[in-house]
């Protein structure tokens, strides 16, 4: 295997483009399971050793937060520090996650040099993806988790290659905080146990390393029974499993499209290198086959309902965008795949196994399927891509160049769309919150509120509080907000809740990563098959009710909306 040398300019490089990539988000607001992170982060300046020590309202009722929190809590070490360090603004803690998100860029290109010519240009692949640069917005754990996992992985090969069994424990290590920061670390244990066996044919010493990460692990699973009575990694696999439905063969074949939908939706870019990935034969028969499939989703309706189940309103821009991101999945997987026929070889092998086993989990194991479950493989898939551009292209020749470099362009505006588009929508959840906090301040009555996610971070730091069905006793006069784009919502009884009225913000118009009408759930599946959507995005809508049993319903909210719209509200 030849190994790139090690190239700092290209280092630079890489790290230039995701830092000027992330740096004009850095303001975003707090978004869906940020809030999550935040307050285990808050509990850790309170109590660093019981970090899950604590009850959240998630989903409409107290919960202890080790039973809602499905991961370790290793980022939200990470945040404590840093907040404590610059405070707890959105622009401080998203400055100081680009930290791991360029160190991750740099991984995939000190990985990608051991498997593939032009590693940098694998890396700037990987980089320029709607799935890296909105996680990277986030302060969740994903491109944390995924920066030391790919280090994991590219020093365990250095190791190899250079039978350094110390680059073997360097690699553990990351392997034990991967897994800490989020579960699908543990997938490196076999991933490598495997590659190695493989190369070496026989057990030896690095077989040994290989079972620290396991002890870790154990030592985790331990001591969060100690704390909270609850194996939390066992609590975690049970949690992901949860499937639903009687036909399971049926729900196979839902779950795999819907994986490959969001493979190629959140690698879109590979579409732009498809002419100089396949030859015309293939491009021709992929062609006929997008457009059998678009026909077929267009006129055989239980097709449709077999694959688009619960979408309301399927329009045909979005079956056309469910196709096209499903034949860039399937071309994800024929990478892998034809690779590993054709090299046959310990590296192909890694990369098959790492780019299927993430594809398995992410569309059949875990419970829903989302861009942060596809996350893990775009690092094999950057240096797939790449690895095939070597069989065609001499990249010493600079009279070549632009062929292989200017699909990048294209899939650049389409990722750092799919991050505003994601940036606007969070802060609408921030916007309204203070625009209600303005509106109703001095309002002598409580605001209550449904919904979660940034939106729920916001409005109880600005004094809101979250509606507990089976506790929470809403008294005359008080104030429920509904946000209509959000999770657990329930229908308040007629009779007892009145509408007063909506306020809307508008988040980026033309594309959607979360948007029920345009089948987008970059988070989510339940909202869509696809991990965005380009299209007319419906505004936000914030419902208002006022609470209480009124001898003249209607005429006691008509005087509430004039005091609210003449600023006096009493």
């Amino acid at each position: 295997m030849k190994i790139e040398s090690f190239s700092i300019r290209s280092s630079i490089i890489v790290a230039s483009i995701t830092t000027i990539c992330l740096i004009p988000f850095i303001t975003k607001a707090f978004h869906i399971d940020d809030t999550l992170f935040l307050w285990c982060a808050k509990q850790i300046q309170a109590n660093p050793l019981d970090f899950y020590g604590f009850t959240i309202n998630w989903y409409g009722e107290r919960q202890p937060m080790f039973l809602v929190n499905q991961n370790p809590p290793l980022v939200s070490y990470f945040i404590s520090a840093v907040a404590s360090l610059f405070g707890w603004t959105e622009t401080s803690l998203h400055i100081a996650f680009i930290m791991p998100a360029v160190c991750l860029s740099i991984g995939m290109y000190f990985l990608a040099r051991f498997l593939c010519s032009l590693p940098h240009m694998a890396a700037v692949i990987a980089v320029l993806t709607p799935v890296f640069l909105v996680s990277s917005t986030n302060v969740m754990t994903d491109i944390f988790f995924l920066n030391l996992y790919v280090w994991s992985v590219a020093l365990w090969l250095y190791g190899m290659e250079k039978g350094k069994s110390l680059y073997f424990l360097y690699s553990c290590i990351l392997i034990s905080l991967s897994a800490l920061t989020k579960y699908f670390g543990m997938s490196l244990i076999p991933l490598l146990f495997v590659y190695s066996l493989v190369r070496k044919h026989k057990l030896s010493v690095w077989v040994v390393f290989l079972i620290i990460p396991i002890f870790v692990l154990f030592g985790y699973e331990l001591l969060t029974f100690l704390l909270y009575n609850n194996f939390l990694i066992s609590n975690s696999a049970r949690y992901a499993i949860k499937v639903g439905g009687a036909d399971k063969i049926a729900l196979f074949i839902t779950k795999t499209f819907r994986g490959l939908s969001y493979a190629g939706g959140c690698m879109v870019g590979i579409l732009f290198f498809a002419h100089l990935l396949w030859s015309r034969r293939d491009l021709k028969m992929g062609i006929i086959f997008l457009l059998v499939f678009i026909a077929a989703l267009f006129g055989i309706e239980s097709l449709r309902a077999a694959l688009l189940p619960n979408i309301q309103n399927i329009r045909y821009e979005l079956i056309i965008q469910y196709a096209v991101f499903t034949f860039a999945g399937i071309q994800i997987l024929l990478l892998a795949a034809i690779d590993l026929l054709k090299y046959r070889n310990p590296e192909s092998l890694l990369l098959f196994l790492w780019v299927f086993g993430t594809f398995l989990f992410a569309s059949q194991v875990n419970w829903t399927v989302n861009a942060r479950t596809i996350l893990p493989m775009l690092p094999a898939v950057g240096i797939l891509i790449v690895r095939r551009l070597n069989e065609k292209f001499d990249f010493k020749n600079p009279s070549k160049k632009f062929l292989y470099t200017w699909p990048l362009i294209p899939a650049a505006i389409i990722a750092l769309s799919a991050t505003w588009a994601d940036v606007s929508l969070a802060n609408c959840q921030r916007s309204i919150a203070r625009k209600i906090h303005a509106e109703f301040n001095g309002y002598p009555h409580k605001i209550w509120f449904q919904g979660h996610w940034g939106f729920q971070y916001y409005m109880e730091s600005l004094g809101a509080k979250a509606i507990d069905y089976n506790k929470s006793i809403i008294k005359t006069g008080e104030i429920v907000i509904i946000p209509m784009n959000n999770t657990n919502l329930v229908k308040l009884p007629k009779g007892r809740f009145h509408f007063v009225g909506k306020r809307r913000l508008t988040p980026c118009r033309w594309m959607g990563t979360m948007s029920r009408k345009n089948a987008a759930g970059f988070y989510w599946d339940l909202y869509g098959p696809l991990p965005f959507s380009i299209g007319s995005i419906e505004p936000e809508e914030y419902l208002v009710f006022l609470a209480g049993n009124f001898n003249d319903p209607e005429e006691t909210i008509k005087n509430f909306g004039e005091q609210i719209k003449a600023g006096h509200i009493e």
